[in-house]
């Protein structure tokens, strides 16, 4: 079986424009030229994600009837100019037409005819404005640059749609609104209409109430317009128009193109009748298919205890438990949790990495608590080697991605949804259906050996029932691009990329089996939805069983043909078992414990934190994507040489630390000595061709990080290959030190005149913050680069002091020249700059500073804390800083970036890429990027500053967060959050309102999930900066920074394969007194810190000699 991935169309065309209908006469696709105007691909079996409803108010209420596609009763009809809708519905007769006029402007044409109705109506549409494959990459970021501007004209409101991030160097602009009925409510985000409930009810929230008329800038782009009501007595027309510009240059003030959209509106009204209209086939789904969705009944009580008795860490929300902790690191949500979060509880598994190598061919999977049990199946590179499609939208609005499961259920096929709860462990998660008399409870997990995922369902008590699973298959990018082929031999299916596409150009040998075990089955498409039996989705596969009360699904990914295709069988408690011994391994058995019952740190959370945090950092290192993020598939530059070199080197795992180093190097550009912003690591051989002016600084400083941590000069030796600019081919190779030679020249290339300030280049690490044009590239000084640049810098020099004392000597006099221009023209008044303008060699201007009086901003995070974490500002300077982020960056849910956001006109930018043009406050945008308040923790502790550093680290824990941050919304407790954004409807409440972060008199929300170098940067610092544990090549160093109230703290840890516990008595500020091991006193060395008494460190040698015991005790004595 070919699943061709192409679905029947009915187009209307002209000149760029293109509308594509599905058969049902539901929308599938808005496109001009490469822009699609929808959002969501429709389909067949669930529809569309828009539709216009007439609402029919009753003396019981409102009845809502959809007019459009498969979830109306319309009869569909269409000719080459137009496509009509037409029906009957509570006595009402209506027709709806669409008429493309011109490439700009189209028409729906309601007409209605019927007596004494009181009536209005809703127009209801997903947008996106965007390159199609941007949007269908990810259509979540796509929407936090479209602005909305609501503008009330002659026939109430319009909503006009700039899309603000450039499209091919164009910004495309969508208009909305009535030609002659009066449209007195509006809502611009699906979040907005459908609502959270709407996972849980399948219907949209706002359909029976009036729309809010807010302007919600959030995530999910959707218009929908609300009509005066009107008394239907004979005859009534409603008609709604859309106009679509290719470019639109500027901000959007005012409704535009009236004369146009009138033009067309009186060509359309004279036109002359066309050719006869055709009507569409009849499709009709099965009765047996026409169930509603099956949800859950939520848990008693009791069956909380019988299923979950060992639980900790219990969340409470509006007096209900609604999550949980078990003491075997499983995470469980209730029903009653998942309805009133906007961001969908979800998990990615993921098999185990190698310990001492850069792993490849791992598969991985994502699943929703919503019943997507498995979703972006893919074996090697996250991108492009997909077998199933990522999840779309947080709703679940369109049922048919992913795999999905129907249950035959009083004798109707209805598709699982909400279930009653949740379980998450590191590499499985299990849904819990509590139905009439039974429970259903199935299970996805990955393997740790093999790349195979397992999906398991059963019947509690045993009941049989016929299943069918949907599966729609992308073998490739994205769906709807690339045929695939389908070969059932014996309980097994073969799936594989045709001979003419890319993935097989690239990956030949790759396939998926898909092995159905313990039931009897058929394989087959969509077909089986129909009552004419007809295929009309390319994309689906399905699997059908007889009557079973169980069965198992084995997915094995197969990157070549060299894999052992034997199957596993597989049981999950084993896995399970095996994936703990991994994460105990590789967490080098973190925990933490206290006797005293009353300290005001809950540390149980950073335990479990510890533990899922990991499985966060090894996600974004070995297969990098994320929930929000499905497009992943490459390191970046920069988050690679944080996050998991961080965690890495942290937890001793210097052989595969020095791998990643390695394969790093390897994607360094011969003809520039830069690094990509990105690159695959894979056989993709694929990186972009520029960076942000920081990049090149991240290597070297590993480099360095690794040299120190294990005295392995070797590395420096190790011949790796370059790559040629800008395409990325592979060169020949060099050994590592001239690669750091290289690098190194083209950092002196960016000095500016006769100074050691460094050029902005492509930016920094804020990525909102890209500079506006070539001026500022060139010059334009980041302090943070700046900061970065000497620390970096100044340890090569450090570790190659005995290598190449002359070269070593030459990089500390260049680092102490930027640390000498650092202090003289980047401070002034005591405040550093976030960025100089250099006009010439004598004018600087200073950004983000108090004398800066274009950008509205004064002060940046960023050069605060890294200046202290390199040591590149005195003490009194360091006190200046410290103070300056506690009066005007401090909030109670962290640190923000800066003291105001960029200022938003519209989405025109004047200094700033993003941070002038995203209409979402979300990410960066929000300013607390949780990334930056990690640093921040890392500050603290440099300069000794231990309530700090330790309510930083428990403000950002997402377990329990109201407990620390009053004004936290619940969220998602087991994943790191990348953003803690305040609830703010758009840019302008937030420009308005900004204070009331730092008051706290505003909610805060999570932003985007796991894909980041957070979490493993989260992690080294509880190890490496807060319990001060740390390695050099011949000493062991103990450097921590504990609060009074954890005297007589315990972490336990540990040291090569030597388990070790070490207990903290805490009685003043840091400064230790003592080290005793096995209650011997050991000699110890001061460390050096400009701001503080340090840590010291001990001899390596002799710490190993004294870790005689299963259990070595040290005690480290604080005064």
């Amino acid at each position: 079986m070919i699943l061709d991935q192409n679905v029947e169309l009915i187009s209307f065309s002209k000149d760029n424009t293109k509308v594509d209908f599905l058969p049902t006469g539901d929308i599938f696709q808005f496109l001009s030229e490469d822009i699609l105007i929808n959002q969501f691909l429709g389909n067949t079996i669930t529809g569309s994600a828009n539709n216009i409803y007439l609402r029919v108010y009753e003396e019981e209420g409102i009845e809502v009837f959809p007019l459009l596609g498969i979830k109306s009763s319309s009869e569909f009809r269409y000719n080459n100019d137009k496509a009509v809708w037409s029906g009957e519905c509570k006595g009402i007769n209506y027709e709806v037409v669409f008429k493309l006029v011109n490439e700009s402007i189209w028409f729906w044409n309601i007409d209605l005819k019927g007596s004494n109705k009181k009536v209005d109506i809703l127009y209801a549409q997903d947008i996106s404005v965007a390159n199609k494959g941007g949007t269908i990459t990810n259509e979540l970021y796509m929407s936090q640059y479209l602005d909305h501007k609501v503008i009330e004209g002659v026939n109430g409101f319009v909503v006009s749609s700039r899309q603000n991030q450039s499209q091919g160097n164009k910004f495309p602009y969508l208009q909305q609104g009535s030609t002659n009925t009066k449209i007195i409510g509006y809502s611009t985000d699906g979040m907005q209409f459908f609502g959270k409930k709407y996972k849980l009810t399948d219907e949209p929230e706002l359909l029976d109430k009036n729309l809010p008329n807010v302007n919600y800038q959030y995530e999910l782009s959707y218009t929908a317009l609300q009509t005066e009501t009107f008394m239907l007595d004979n005859k009534s027309n409603v008609t709604f128009y859309g106009v679509f510009k290719a470019n639109h240059e500027l901000a959007v003030t005012d409704i535009e193109f009236s004369d146009e959209v009138n033009l067309a509106l009186k060509s359309l009204n004279n036109s002359t009748e066309e050719d006869k209209l055709i009507r569409s086939e009849d499709i009709k789904i099965k009765d047996e298919f026409a169930g509603d969705v099956l949800t859950s009944s939520t848990l008693t009580k009791e069956e909380i205890d019988r299923y979950f008795p060992n639980r900790m860490m219990e969340e409470v929300h509006h007096g209900k438990l609604v999550s949980f902790f078990t003491n075997d690191h499983r995470h469980i949500i209730l029903q009653e949790k998942e309805i009133e979060t906007e961001r969908p509880h979800g998990h990615i598994i993921t098999t185990g990495i190698d310990e001492m190598r850069v792993s490849s061919g791992l598969i991985t999977s994502t699943n929703y608590m919503f019943g997507v049990f498995n979703a972006q199946v893919v074996c090697g590179n996250t991108s492009l080697n997909k077998l199933m499609s990522t999840t779309r939208g947080l709703l679940n609005i369109l049922k048919n991605s992913g795999q999905r499961i129907y249950v035959k259920y009083e004798n109707k096929f209805r598709i699982l949804t909400m279930p009653a709860a949740y379980e998450l462990g590191v590499n499985h998660s299990k849904w819990f259906y509590k139905l009439e008399n039974d429970m259903i409870i199935i299970e996805s997990y990955a393997a740790r050996d093999k790349a195979d995922i397992i999906l398991t369902v059963k019947s509690e008590n045993n009941k049989e029932y016929e299943f069918l699973i949907t599966n729609q298959l992308v073998m490739g990018s994205n769906e709807f691009e690339q045929p695939c082929k389908v070969i059932r031999v014996d309980n097994k299916i073969v799936i594989s990329p045709e001979e003419d596409t890319f993935l097989y150009s690239n990956c030949p040998e790759i396939h998926y089996n898909m092995n159905v075990l313990e039931a009897k089955f058929e394989v087959g498409n969509d077909s089986i939805f129909y009552e004419d039996g007809k295929a009309r989705n390319g994309t689906l596969l399905t699997i059908k069983t007889d009557n079973t009360s169980n069965f198992k699904i084995v997915i094995q990914g197969c990157m070549d043909n060299s894999r052992d295709e034997v199957l596993e069988c597989y049981d999950i408690e084993i896995e399970k078992k095996k994936f703990e011994e991994l994460y105990t391994r590789l967490t080098c058995g973190f925990n933490l414990s206290i006797e005293k019952e009353n300290s005001e740190y809950n540390i149980d959370k950073i335990n479990e934190i510890f533990w899922w945090y990991t499985h966060n950092a090894l996600t974004h290192y070995a297969v990098p994507h994320g929930l929000e993020q499905p497009g992943g598939a490459a390191w970046g530059t920069r988050d690679v040489c944080q996050g998991p070199l961080e965690y890495f080197m942290a937890t001793q795992h210097f052989e595969l630390s020095r791998n990643i180093i390695e394969e790093i190097f390897r994607h360094q550009f011969k003809e520039t000595g830069e690094w990509p912003q990105w690159f695959m690591f894979d056989n993709y051989n694929m990186q972009q061709d520029d960076s942000h002016g920081d990049v090149v600084f991240w290597p070297l400083k590993v480099i360095g990080d690794y040299i120190k941590a294990t005295g392995d000069i070797s590395i420096l030796e190790e011949e790796v290959e370059y790559r040629h600019f800008p395409h990325g081919e592979i060169s020949e190779k060099e050994t590592i030190l001239e690669h750091v030679k290289k690098a190194i020249m083209s950092i002196k290339g960016r000095f500016l005149y006769d100074t050691a300030l460094i050029s902005y280049a492509g930016g920094d690490w804020d990525d909102t913050l890209q500079p506006a044009n070539k001026e500022l590239k060139e010059k334009l000084v980041s302090s943070w680069t700046m900061a970065l640049a000497y620390q970096s810098i100044k340890q090569l020099s450090e570790v190659l002091i005995d290598k190449e004392e002359n070269y070593s000597n030459e990089l500390m006099e260049m680092a102490n020249r930027i640390k000498d221009d650092f202090n003289s023209l980047l401070i002034k008044d005591g405040v550093i700059a976030g960025f100089a303008y250099c006009e010439d060699s004598e004018k600087i201007e200073y950004m983000l500073h108090p004398d800066d009086n274009k950008t509205g901003i004064n002060y940046r995070l960023l050069p605060m804390t890294r200046s202290i974490i390199s040591e590149l500002v005195s003490e009194e300077q360091a006190k200046k800083n410290i103070a300056l982020i506690e009066q005007h960056l401090m909030c109670p849910d962290g640190v923000r970036l800066m003291n105001n956001p960029a200022t938003y006109k519209g989405g025109v930018i004047e200094f700033f890429q993003r941070a002038e043009q995203a209409s979402n406050v979300g990410r960066e945008i929000g300013l607390q990027y949780v990334h930056a308040h990690i640093r921040f923790i890392e500050s603290m502790a440099k300069f000794g500053r231990a309530e700090d550093a330790w309510k930083g680290i428990f403000t950002i824990n997402p377990i329990n967060i109201k407990d620390e941050v009053k004004n936290a919304e619940i969220r998602q407790s087991n994943t790191y959050f990348s953003s803690s954004d305040g609830c703010f409807n758009n840019r302008y409440e937030f420009q308005e309102n900004f204070s009331k972060l730092r008051s706290g008199d505003v909610k805060v929300k999570a932003g985007w999930r796991i894909y980041s170098s957070g979490p493993g940067i989260y992690l080294n610092q509880i190890v490496s900066n807060v319990l001060g544990l740390r390695f050099t090549a011949e000493d062991v160093i103990i450097d921590p920074i504990i609060p009074t109230d954890l005297d007589g703290l315990n972490f336990s840890y540990k040291i090569g394969d030597k388990k070790a516990i070490f207990i903290y008595e805490v009685k003043g500020n840091n400064e230790i007194q003592e080290v005793l091991i096995n209650g011997i006193k050991v000699e110890t060395s001061s460390l050096e810190n400009l701001y503080r008494e340090s840590g010291v460190k001990i001899n390596r040698n002799k710490v190993n000699n004294l870790l005689t015991k299963d259990e070595n005790i040290i005690r480290i004595k604080l005064v």
